[in-house]
């Protein structure tokens, strides 16, 4: 199976965190969504043997859309490719993008069928200094309208780790997501990524880092409120209620193909990775004459795909088959790890079972370091 991703980079305001390609410009709309639908069409061909199993509206944000457009865009998906019955169709919105009316027409004309809805937090002390458009109470009022309108397959993101977050706070976020009975959860620890408004603040003083053992505490309290409350920690970042597992970001870790449209979209097809230029105008002239300068490719070598396998295999709970990698990579790459693995064993961070090597409780937080320690660089 495959999943199509559809990149809408276009938000009504610049969140000081976020480092994925968008602008608080509205004034080439209209022509981005145009060059989507060209891109969609131009690659027709691309993947007309294959089923999909996923359709995914990202960003940026895509609840910036009329509902109308959300439509546009997704019956010319169907008419251009293979899309399983019963797909799972979702959309990433923000709370003040959610009013009544579009929720209501969103669910009454359309074929989204879950929600990812971008929280981040439900303290508005948090939601300022992240630069949220929304409050607490948006975040909160815009989850029971999803509710009641019939949107019962929800996703909120929730982010941990923020300077001047305590023990308390976190608790407090995670009890009023228990309140609000959502299905799934992604939460992420803040990370001061480059280029961005917190990496300009924290240059000058005006903001630390999470101390690490108060972050390694929030994750603690995470993973605990996890198992009390029935969610599986399925991924690194994501918990869910039996049946609500996210589809798309599965098939992503499972190194499933997939289709990338829009601009910065990256896609995938078992031996070639291509993505698209992160820049609007250069997008929309590219489609606009029948180019292909919109996008750069590379050939994936048995490294590469080695590499990959172990970062997307081991942040998930199946965690790696050594069965698979001998298989696909052969004894050379199986010794490798195995003289790797052994000390984050010895530590308690990695357990072996059976065939599979999968991340303890302790070995999940240092995901990244570990992850690293066990790629090939050479």
């Amino acid at each position: 199976m495959a999943g199509f991703y559809i990149h809408i980079p276009f938000c009504r305001k610049q969140c000081y965190y976020c480092d994925f390609h968008f602008t608080v410009s509205f004034k080439n709309f209209d022509q981005v969504v145009q060059a989507l639908k060209k891109e969609i069409e131009f690659r027709e061909n691309e993947f007309s043997d294959v089923q999909f199993e996923t359709i995914y509206l990202g960003g940026g944000t895509p609840s910036v859309l009329p509902v109308k457009e959300i439509n546009s865009i997704i019956e010319l998906v169907y008419g251009c490719y293979q899309i399983l019955p019963h797909a799972e169709i979702s959309l990433e919105a923000n709370p003040d993008d959610l009013s009544a009316e579009y929720l209501s027409t969103l669910r009454s004309t359309s074929k989204i069928n879950r929600l990812s809805i971008g929280i981040q937090s439900f303290r508005d002390a948090d939601l300022r200094f992240l630069n949220r458009q929304h409050s607490s109470d948006d975040a909160f009022e815009c989850i029971i309208r999803s509710k009641e309108k019939g949107f019962d397959n929800i996703n909120v993101d929730l982010i941990y780790g923020i300077p001047g977050m305590e023990q308390n706070i976190w608790q407090q976020n995670l009890e009023i997501f228990k309140k609000l009975d959502i299905p799934h959860l992604s939460a992420y620890h803040l990370t001061i990524e480059p280029k961005t408004v917190l990496a300009y603040y924290q240059k000058r003083g005006k903001i630390e880092s999470m101390d690490e053992e108060e972050s390694l505490i929030q994750f603690e309290i995470l993973l605990h409120f996890a198992k009390e409350n029935g969610y599986d920690h399925y991924e690194i970042s994501n918990f869910a209620k039996p049946e609500y597992y996210s589809k798309h970001n599965l098939g992503c870790w499972n190194r499933e193909p997939y289709i990338g449209i829009g601009p910065s979209a990256h896609s995938f097809n078992l031996n070639k990775r291509r993505w698209n230029v992160a820049n609007n105008t250069i997008y929309c002239n590219s489609l606009n004459r029948n180019s292909s300068d919109y996008f750069e490719s590379e050939n994936i070598d048995i490294r590469t795909a080695y590499n990959e396998y172990l970062m997307t295999s081991l942040r998930t709970k199946h965690g790696i088959d050594i069965q698979y990698l001998e298989d696909n990579f052969g004894l050379d790459f199986l010794t490798g790890y195995n003289d790797s693995i052994r000390k984050f064993i010895s530590e308690g961070e990695v357990i072996k079972d059976g065939t599979r090597y999968y991340l303890s409780d302790k070995g999940k937080f240092k995901a990244d370091y570990i992850i690293s320690e066990l790629m090939v660089v050479n």
